[in-house]
């Protein structure tokens, strides 16, 4: 860490980029071995300032997902928008040719939330567990057979930051020495 400039002041890097920037070949897992070092005050493991969890909107920004922190709500509503606009659309808005098919998005989101069919596209527009009710339906998208999650809605995802590592005073001082 010391001689790739990893020191006190550096931001630190999460344990699986040490292994990799480091060209480690470790007996133990980075994360076992740095824990060691945390112990023995030769290495700090910290949480980088900002938010400890990212939240993340899966289809936005391409595809990629898009960090949508403060705007958790929003983009969840949204996703349902889509995905209700997108149930509005089947063959038959009556739902028969949903529920004929075998599993169509009003069939499916149906079964998942015990609804009559022809009351899908307003549970999605009118919850008011959007981000629970989001990622519950996009599941069982996932899981069914024949359709595919659509391009304007997704999963809302919560990442937690990973701690990250860098060499502590101490050990600067004792290689130092």
């Amino acid at each position: 860490m010391w001689v790739n400039g990893i020191g006190p002041d550096h931001d630190g890097l999460k344990a699986n980029e040490i292994e990799d920037e480091l060209e480690l070949d470790l007996e133990y897992t980075a994360k076992t071995s740095l824990k060691h070092l945390v112990d023995v005050n030769i290495v700090e493991e910290f949480t980088p300032s900002g938010p400890s969890t990212l939240v993340i909107a899966s289809w936005m920004d391409g595809g990629d997902g898009d960090v949508v922190n403060g705007n958790v709500t929003e983009a969840a509503e949204e996703g349902l928008r889509a995905l209700a606009d997108e149930v509005s659309t089947e063959p038959s808005s009556d739902g028969e040719a949903a529920a004929t098919d075998g599993g169509g998005l009003s069939t499916i989101i149906a079964d998942e939330f015990d609804l009559v069919i022809d009351k899908v596209e307003n549970f999605l527009r009118t919850t008011d567990r959007p981000v629970d009710v989001l990622n519950q339906a996009v599941e069982a998208i996932e899981e069914a057979d024949g359709v595919e999650v659509g391009e304007d809605y997704g999963e809302i995802a919560f990442i937690n930051m990973p701690h990250r590592f860098r060499l502590t005073d101490r050990a600067v001082s004792l290689y130092e020495q």
